[in-house]
């Protein structure tokens, strides 16, 4: 059943507020007043006509959720019925009353005056004239946040932006002001626009090129997330491999949003910054929640086939949305990661990352891990598996035996690594501080770590042998 509140809103929003049910009821009034000044057929006539305009208000508000329609064109078909039932009333009406006339004029006035008002109202002449003092306002503000993203978060910022719907020529006036407040609120206010007339866009590309200020620049990306171009997606694409994360995520959060669109536009851009050597402990390009479709599948799964930077980081992308289709469609996904890990001519980055997120997930099979274990298979992987499988069972041989061999590869990342497996699922105290990092690779305990797990592997049955020193460890390996 509709609510009454917004009705009785009329009366607590002011003189307007009173204005605007004047406006709504004035048929019903002049009717009805028409109705008491006349006598007899007259009065009758002009009183029902009356009710049938109190029915015409009670309809609109029926089918209103707060009772309150605007004052719009269903409004006019009050006026109109309301004029039209005067009209017909006026033969019915004996002698002379000025009031009817008057009436009359008002009913005729009333709906060029409400759809003179509406269309100025549409065309966006008042939020335009509402949009350039709210600028005006930022401009001469003299008191801002401490913290500069919190301008965004300002009363007249909001105000602002809900003021640009049919213009953005007010905000872009500020975007080149001294001050990065002012710009940053600007860009705010303009954030995932749609529409842009010819030429605005590439005002805020030409900005984005030379803003030294990284709020700024992620302000004016997000600003562009919503355009089509192929120019502006290339352009946005490169502030992936901004120098500054805040930015790269705002890249991020604005091109891979409609990825399924794009993707042909920002592929070249994507590689770039997957390869960007500044950016190597970004890991994945993607954000929480964002999707690849297939075309981008295709390219991320050629580019794991290359060598460097650029497969590493294209195989923890594919990773992370393994990651989440696993917990969305299980059946589906699973049976696909499994074939890119066991198949050897996949992408060795690719196996051993997708390795480990079958482990994290409790989903790399003994079966497979078994067969992982065999030499041919990259050593991260090769790893990944015998610590799969002494979870199961700590005394698994063939497991062992993979930890030896992998103990005796020159490698100090993979023996920090496999001496961590060690430690943990053998109980052999290689030196490593449970819970803890791993040393850093070239430090003195690194060092050492490593001396213990050699002698390990060259004497597994005398586990006592890697709490002795150096010297007597190097004895034992001679």
């Amino acid at each position: 059943m509709p609510s009454t509140r917004g009705f009785w809103s009329y009366l607590r929003s002011g003189p307007l507020g009173l204005i605007r049910l004047l406006v709504l009821l004035l048929p019903t009034v002049l009717l009805l007043t028409a109705g008491v000044r006349a006598t007899g057929e007259a009065a009758e006539w002009f009183l029902i006509g009356a009710g049938l305009t109190v029915a015409v208000v009670g309809v609109m508000m029926a089918f209103e959720r707060t009772w309150a329609p605007d004052l719009g064109p269903g409004v006019l078909v009050c006026y109109v019925v309301a004029a039209g039932w005067m009209w017909f009333g006026l033969p019915k009406v004996e002698g002379h009353d000025w009031f009817l006339h008057f009436s009359q004029a008002v009913l005729l006035i009333g709906p060029i005056i409400l759809l003179a008002s509406f269309t100025v109202v549409q065309s966006g002449a008042l939020l335009f004239r509402r949009s350039r003092l709210l600028a005006r306002r930022l401009q001469e503000r003299g008191s801002w946040p401490s913290r500069l993203e919190a301008c965004k978060d300002l009363p007249e910022v909001k105000a602002f932006r809900e003021t640009l719907a049919y213009e953005a020529s007010p905000a872009l006036q500020l975007i080149n002001d001294p001050r990065p407040q002012v710009r940053l609120a600007a860009l705010a206010a303009l954030e995932f626009r749609k529409f842009w007339r010819e030429g605005q866009a590439e005002l805020i590309t030409a900005l984005l090129q030379k803003e030294p200020v990284p709020e700024v620049r992620a302000a004016a990306i997000a600003a562009l997330a919503n355009t089509h171009e192929r120019d502006i997606i290339e352009v946005l694409a490169d502030g992936l491999r901004d120098r500054d994360p805040r930015v790269r995520r705002a890249a991020s959060d604005a091109l891979f949003w409609d990825v399924e669109n794009r993707w042909i536009w920002m592929r070249f851009g994507v590689r770039r910054a997957l390869a960007d050597p500044t950016q190597r402990e970004d890991g994945s390009v993607l954000q929480e929640g964002q999707r690849l479709p297939q075309p981008a599948i295709d390219d991320l799964l050629a580019w794991c086939a290359e060598k460097g930077l650029l497969s590493l980081r294209s195989s923890q992308t594919l990773s992370q949305m393994y990651s989440r289709l696993l917990q969305e469609r299980p059946e589906q996904t699973l049976p696909k990661v499994l074939e890119l890990v066991q198949n050897p001519h996949s992408p060795p980055l690719l196996r051993i990352e997708l390795a480990r997120l079958l482990k994290a997930h409790q989903l790399l099979e003994a079966k497979l891990a078994d067969e992982l274990l065999d030499s041919g298979n990259p050593a991260p992987l090769r790893l990944i598996a015998a610590e799969s499988l002494m979870e199961a069972g700590p005394q698994h041989v063939k497991a062992i035996i993979a930890l030896r061999d992998l103990a005796r590869l020159p490698n100090r990342e993979l023996s920090l690594a496999t001496a961590d497996v060690v430690q943990r699922m053998l109980g052999v105290d290689l030196g490593l501080a449970l819970g803890q990092p791993t040393p850093s690779l070239n430090s003195a305990r690194a060092i050492e770590v490593t001396r213990r797990l050699m002698t390990w592997s060259a004497h597994p049955e005398n586990v006592e042998n890697v709490l002795e020193s150096p010297f007597e460890q190097e004895s034992a390996l001679s």
